[in-house]
């Protein structure tokens, strides 16, 4: 006659918390393994190996134990320790194959099963562990629907790993959300293999040679090191990760600076030895006309002098827009209003102008951020919008200062809307390269469009301390 079995629903829902905090270990750990190269890589795939096999483990061991029988139960220490190995096994298949940079369906499929396999050889080796005076059968059909189960939540488990791979994809409530997926699909399996169970007297001898017994006090222990564990892996994700992202934005900051600082060097080059040796060669072509009597060579002089003269203009554009020398003599305002009236000259776009008559000065650093963006915007608009008007806003309050680049053009592709922290579409390299260096100076940069056209805005907060006096 089958022995009547009940649950600790205490011990059923942590197991059920493990089961989740080991998915959602999983996934966080998935994506920094990905991004992690050289021996960083195999220290990070080692430790999320360590963390999640033994989440499996402790899941299925916490569930065990939540499992109550009318005789005592003791546990065979070498056996389990083997359906810990098998944990870590599973867990082992599962981040080497996310992490892989090149992986195919049949390598998905066969680590599906593998991880399945893997799982469900935790439950059953743990369920051979057991050492009690019964007999314990098994259903058929409910073996199979677990092991099922097992491979549904493995197949599951790698594809929202492969998901969030990329660090930067989804949302923290997503992981959460795939954690609790996942979890569920787990404990689901587990449960349903213990009801596949059925367990009935037995007189037969038992060999209790390496069992041993675990309390509840001692299962809660287990658990709770477990989740610990895996938070303090989660934790060290984070923080590895905000000094990848620090060091990266010092190195961004680092290549802007010397780009900024080339760009001065070489308008200075242009203006100062280029720009005065085509000065100087078209004196010495008009003083030269005074020697010369033949009327078609004075033609030609002429002609000489007239192309100088235009690349004399070109060289100052190239200059001007490499490192405008009204942006430090004349500020912001002044800088902008200056290239608006050259703009307007070389494109016949209507360009309209609504900035402050007295708009205080900001640090170099911002303002030379902000006349990137004019030109970076009105570059853009001249080659791909196709907008016979624009509008240069700037205004400012007690709190910011927003400057807007509008256009009246064909639009970005439908739905974009960006933000510097935005997830949308991809800016084009000049705009994503000044979104990164406002967030560097603590603004943000805004992007929308749609069939009205087209919308910049650079968002920096003021302060009295970022103010200067007006030049």
């Amino acid at each position: 006659m089958p022995m009547t079995s009940t649950y600790n629903y205490s011990l059923v829902t942590l197991s059920v918390f493990v089961a989740m905090s080991t998915a959602y270990a999983s996934l966080d750990l998935a994506g920094r393994t990905t991004s992690a190269r050289g021996w960083h890589r195999s220290a990070w795939l080692a430790g999320g190996v360590m963390a999640m096999g033994i989440g499996i483990w402790s899941m299925h061991f916490t569930a065990m134990q939540a499992f109550s029988l009318p005789v005592r139960v003791e546990y065979d220490w070498p056996t389990v320790l083997l359906s810990l190995l098998a944990g870590i096994l599973a867990s082992a298949v599962s981040l080497f194959v996310v992490s892989r940079e090149k992986r195919g369906w049949v390598r998905i499929v066969s680590a599906g099963v593998i991880m399945g396999a893997a799982i469900i050889a935790v439950h059953y080796i743990g369920m051979a562990a057991m050492r009690m005076a019964a007999e314990c059968r098994y259903s058929p059909l409910l073996v199979t629907v677990s092991a099922g189960l097992a491979i549904l939540a493995s197949f599951a488990g790698l594809w929202l790993g492969l998901y969030f791979r990329k660090e930067a994809a989804g949302s923290r409530w997503q992981k959460f959300a795939g954690a609790v997926v996942v979890g569920t699909a787990i404990s689901s399996m587990h449960y349903t293999a213990m009801a596949a169970a059925s367990f009935t007297p037995s007189t037969t001898a038992l060999n209790l040679s390496h069992a041993m017994s675990v309390s509840t006090l001692g299962t809660v222990a287990i658990a709770v090191a477990t989740v610990i564990v895996q938070g303090l892996a989660v934790l060290t994700s984070y923080v590895d990760r905000r000094f990848a992202a620090l060091k990266v934005e010092l190195l961004s900051s680092q290549l802007l600076n010397m780009q900024a600082e080339e760009r001065r060097r070489i308008a200075r080059d242009l203006h100062d030895d280029l720009g005065q040796a085509l000065f100087a060669a078209k004196l010495d072509l008009g003083h030269l006309t005074a020697y010369v009597s033949d009327e078609r060579a004075k033609n030609l002089i002429t002609e000489i002098e007239n192309k100088l003269a235009a690349c004399m203009t070109k060289v100052r554009t190239l200059a001007q827009l490499l490192h405008p020398p009204e942006l430090e003599a004349l500020g912001l305002s002044g800088a902008i209003a200056a290239f608006a009236d050259g703009f307007r000259e070389r494109s016949g776009i209507d360009l309209h102008l609504d900035i402050p008559a007295r708009l205080p000065r900001l640090p170099l650093s911002v303002e030379t951020v902000f006349f990137r963006v004019v030109q970076e915007c009105l570059l853009n608009l001249h080659r791909h919008s196709g907008s016979t008007r624009a509008q240069i806003r700037i205004g400012m309050d007690s709190r910011q200062i927003t400057l807007e680049v509008r256009d009246a053009g064909v639009g970005m592709p439908s739905a974009f809307s960006e933000t510097a922290e935005g997830s949308g579409p991809k800016l084009g390299v000049g705009l994503a390269g000044l979104s990164e260096r406002m967030k560097q100076i603590g603004g943000r940069l805004e992007v929308t469009s749609g069939s009205w056209g087209t919308s910049v805005k650079a968002i920096f907060p003021l302060g009295l301390s970022e103010l200067r006096p007006d030049a």
